[in-house]
């Protein structure tokens, strides 16, 4: 984090905004290159707001008040779900995001980018030797391949899934936006095709629908595993995950509601989620088996991401759930032996060479996404 001092220093001021289901974040970010400082930064609750505009407005006073004199000379806003002609109709949340139209309230130019376009910008700014910023995810036994190529991917797990690449050409960056987190999700043992089965009955009305990745790995993710498991008696009455000892009253219906609309869900899964992970880290057994499933299947739908990006340069697991559990992934190789899993020998062989990193810098979206605003501009001189 930078301090402003001198507008001078800077070749630009961002405002640089990410909207999240769970929360927005807002900051004003400082660019001397393709260096990025966070000058000063907030965060809202997205539930708590009426309107992006409501979050930019407040925000704009706010830092017209601490820097007196300096104006963003653009704004750029990350948001999730597809962006189409700057307009993004946001995937959990029940707003769109209209950049054109932002541009001309505020007197601002301002670009909208899908969400993982923006992590996946913010990738080369990560320095992947420094552990503040990143955990290395570890091959089995230990291996650690090392960084060559040009291309990163980025699979993250929170509210929902996001899955983007990204594709050094000349020293200039261009990401990929993707809808990945919705594609199919491949059962690979006995458990997951019982949970792919029991999730189907739920979603599909026998309607032959597919549960998508983001229905395995995500808080929705987690969720929908804990109550497999306590329909199918894997959670014992003893368990401090017991639904009735978390004090969950009706709580068939306070996990499903949302599950077929866009919007993923209602936010008691994501206290369920995170009510298994502290259980889990205090030693439940039921809970840490809930984690255990949880990582092989994060690591089945990382693999099959490497597989179409190939990227050498690194698959990076974003999202606060993976920095939050990061043990989970490294304890007995757990995650690097299901991501590394194929028929052909050759494909385990070149999937043990891409070198994997959860992400711990939660500002990540931001700085992806004043830099994205900037390799944009560029790419439009």
């Amino acid at each position: 984090m930078g301090h402003l001092g001198n507008r001078l220093e800077y070749e630009s001021l961002i405002l640089a905004c990410d909207v999240g289901g769970t929360n927005t974040s807002v900051a004003l970010v400082g660019r001397i290159g393709i260096r990025f400082d966070i000058l000063h930064q907030a965060r809202y609750r997205s539930q708590d707001l009426t309107s992006l505009e409501e979050a930019l407005s407040r925000y704009i006073a706010e830092i017209a008040d601490k820097f007196s004199g300096h104006k963003p000379d653009r704004i750029s806003i990350s948001g999730a779900g597809p962006v189409t002609n700057n307009i993004c109709r946001l995937t959990n949340v029940s707003w769109t995001i209209d950049g054109n139209s932002i541009g001309i309230d505020f007197g601002i130019p301002t670009r909208v980018i899908n969400d993982f376009s923006a992590i996946s910008y913010g990738l080369p700014l990560l320095d992947v030797d420094d552990p503040e910023q990143i955990t290395p995810v570890p091959g089995p036994g230990g291996y650690r391949p090392g960084q060559r190529g040009s291309v990163q991917a980025v699979v993250g797990a929170g509210t929902g899934l996001g899955i983007g690449y990204l594709v050094e050409s000349g020293g200039k960056y261009t990401a990929f936006p993707s809808e990945g987190g919705h594609a199919s999700f491949a059962p690979y043992d006995e458990v997951s095709r019982d949970l792919f089965e029991y999730i189907g009955e739920y979603i599909g009305d026998g309607q032959g629908i597919v549960p998508g990745s983001e229905l395995f790995v995500s808080g929705q993710g987690i969720t929908w595993t804990y109550r497999f498991f306590y329909d199918s008696g894997r959670i014992p009455p003893e368990s401090t995950v017991h639904p009735e000892l978390l004090g969950i009253v009706d709580w068939l219906q306070t996990i499903t509601p949302g599950l077929r609309d866009e919007g993923g869900g209602s936010h008691n899964e994501i206290d369920i989620a995170a009510a298994v992970s502290r259980a889990a880290a205090a030693g439940d057994a039921a809970a840490g088996d809930i984690m255990r499933r949880f990582v092989r299947n994060y690591a089945r739908v990382a693999s099959d991401a490497a597989l179409h990006f190939l990227p050498a340069k690194g698959l990076f697991l974003a999202g606060g759930i993976a920095a939050k559990n990061e043990q989970w992934f490294l304890q007995e190789d757990l995650f690097a032996e299901f991501f590394v899993q194929n028929y052909r020998d050759h494909i385990g062989a070149l999937l043990r060479d891409i070198p994997v990193y959860i992400v711990k810098d939660y500002a990540i979206s931001l700085y992806g996404a004043a830099h994205g605003a900037y390799a944009l501009e560029e790419r439009l001189l």
